[in-house]
């Protein structure tokens, strides 16, 4: 059914839609798009009458604009796909209500049902049926959008919404319009999961690798917690302006690696300045990759609350850090605290260094061959993790030396 889309609208979905998913949280960017076009498809091949080119569109569009309004992004994608002249033209007006309908009727917790037949597939479509992926999306949500949330809150949120959601009442129970015995066995081991709180937190622990983000929260009792709660507020969402791979759980891996650096070895700096230099260190990467260092340094500067906590001193010492953070810097950093940030930066991970560089890529070359990209990135991480050239790493700790082996 796919190869029955009208050539011409998939392009220009594909160029013109599919990049602004991007914006999105790591739950509804393209990749859970291209599952629910790929659901979409497989429901609407069953049926006899349905229009291809209205179920790829429905699905194209049904979360464009979820970074706008989470709450209530089925209305802001709707009034998107209808603000939008270009796509309307593939369409009669009697399609094109139809599909902004269907768009307004994908979530699972309307109380009525949808209005036609592509309401009903886009919302089946929609549903969930890997449980990892599950989890992963309610992390990635409540990390975006309640910043200021500990590891425990944000584990029992997302249980008690999966328990609304598919629990024995669960409200996205009945929204399965169609016979589809993947979903069926995926709600009964979802439901044997959520059961218990302890099994629950070391699954939900375990796919989104939150031993770290545990061990950070830990690290942290030392930072002023009203320093804590105005970053938390005010700069951490801005990461979300960001490409995904200097997004906000890159931040929370510096700021860890940043403290298991200072504890290791002993260098006794003070936790207010480290945390701050590491919430600043990208947050102006979205404005200038090439020079984000001095963006984000002004942007720390220019911060009339935050300078409250520290003295003019202690902003310069700061600031100068955060301009000493990039590895490709040639010259010394001025300070311990822009070692510690240069080297809290490096990479600690093979499997992060892949999704890095996968979303590096996707961000910036998204036209690129799948082969040519590959063959990109290895010359290009072969060169950064060889023997002849170095990064710049001036704490390295055992967790750096294993991941280097590895890499190599």
């Amino acid at each position: 059914m796919d190869r029955q889309v009208n050539l011409e609208l998939k392009e220009y979905i594909t160029k013109h839609i599919f990049p602004e998913y991007a914006k999105n949280d790591s739950g509804h960017q393209l990749s859970h798009i291209e599952y629910v076009v790929r659901r979409s498809f497989q429901f609407a091949s069953s049926l006899n009458d349905v229009n291809p080119n209205i179920v790829y569109t429905v699905a194209a569009y049904h979360d464009i604009g979820h970074h706008v309004d989470p709450k209530h992004h089925e209305i802001v994608s709707s009034k998107i796909f209808r603000n939008d002249t270009t796509i309307q033209a593939f369409f009669t007006d009697a399609e094109c209500r139809l599909i902004s309908e269907a768009i307004e009727d994908h979530r699972s917790l309307q109380d009525r049902p949808p209005r036609s037949i592509y309401g009903k597939i886009i919302t089946s479509a929609d549903v969930m049926i890997d449980i990892d992926d599950m989890l992963r999306r309610t992390y990635a949500y409540r990390l975006r959008n309640y910043p200021d949330s500990n590891i425990e809150e944000i584990i029992a949120d997302s249980r008690n919404h999966l328990i609304e959601k598919y629990g024995e009442y669960g409200y996205a129970r009945n929204k399965m319009y169609f016979d589809d015995p993947e979903f069926d066995n995926a709600l009964t081991n979802l439901q044997n999961l959520i059961k218990d709180p302890e099994v629950f937190r070391k699954r939900y622990i375990e796919v989104n690798r939150l031993e770290d983000a545990i061990e950070l929260d830990v690290l942290l009792c030392d930072v002023n917690p009203h320093l804590r709660s105005y970053i938390k507020t005010n700069i951490f969402p801005q990461y979300s302006k960001n490409d995904r791979a200097h997004g906000l759980i890159h931040i929370r891996e510096v700021m860890r690696r940043s403290f298991v650096l200072n504890q290791t070895f002993d260098l006794r700096l003070r936790p207010d300045l480290i945390y701050t230099i590491a919430a600043y260190h990208d947050v102006g990467k979205h404005i200038d990759s090439d020079h984000h260092e001095i963006i984000s340094a002004d942007i720390f500067l220019k911060d009339s609350y935050v300078s409250t906590f520290f003295s003019a001193t202690d902003q310069k010492l700061i600031a100068n850090a955060i301009e000493d953070h990039r590895s490709s810097r040639f010259d010394m950093p001025r300070s311990d605290y822009g070692k510690l940030i240069s080297s809290a930066d490096r990479n600690t991970r093979v499997e992060i260094v892949f999704i890095r560089s996968f979303f590096v890529g996707q961000d910036r070359q998204p036209n690129t061959t799948v082969a040519d990209f590959l063959d990109f990135t290895f010359k290009r991480l072969t060169k950064r993790y060889s023997f002849d050239d170095p990064e710049n790493m001036f704490y390295p700790d055992q967790e750096y030396y294993d991941f280097l082996q590895a890499m190599r």
